[in-house]
């Protein structure tokens, strides 16, 4: 007979990391400040995709002051790897996209979002399964 120990659902253990402070672009082109959290696993490698262009958007401090994002659900794209170690054989990872429809910007982040590589040992093959893109949205 299984004990309670045989029954418990193995995930991917994370830990979770620091915020990025990210220069976010809402739709009407206002400025605004947002963190990207990030996850790691437990051998410390990063979860989240963390691109170039994300990091060309990062804030240290907040000089000037930007105000935060309220209000709106920001673009977001939903990063799908495939994980052994999950139940659902699947982590998802929601990414900010910073930049504006229509900034060139906008487009070359995605692109980098669905060529990206995880460095985590638990995400076989290390490229992306999927990407789903949200638009932004008033919540």
């Amino acid at each position: 007979m299984p004990t309670d120990s045989d029954r418990k659902i193995k995930t991917l253990k994370t830990t979770r990391g620091k915020d990025i402070k990210i220069r976010y672009t809402q739709d009407n082109l206002e400025e605004s400040l947002i963190n990207q959290r990030q996850f790691y696993d437990e051998g410390g490698e990063i979860l989240i995709p963390v691109t170039p262009k994300m990091l060309e958007r990062q804030v240290e401090i907040n000089s000037p002051v930007i105000p935060r994002l309220g209000g709106i659900e920001p673009r977001a794209a939903i990063v799908c790897f495939s994980s052994a170690v999950n139940v659902s054989r699947e982590s998802k990872f929601k990414v900010i996209i910073p930049y504006a429809p229509g900034d060139i910007n906008h487009n070359e982040h995605i692109m980098e979002l669905s060529n990206y590589i995880s460095p985590s040992p638990n995400v076989n093959p290390s490229n992306p399964l999927s990407l789903k893109y949200q638009g932004e949205s008033l919540l």
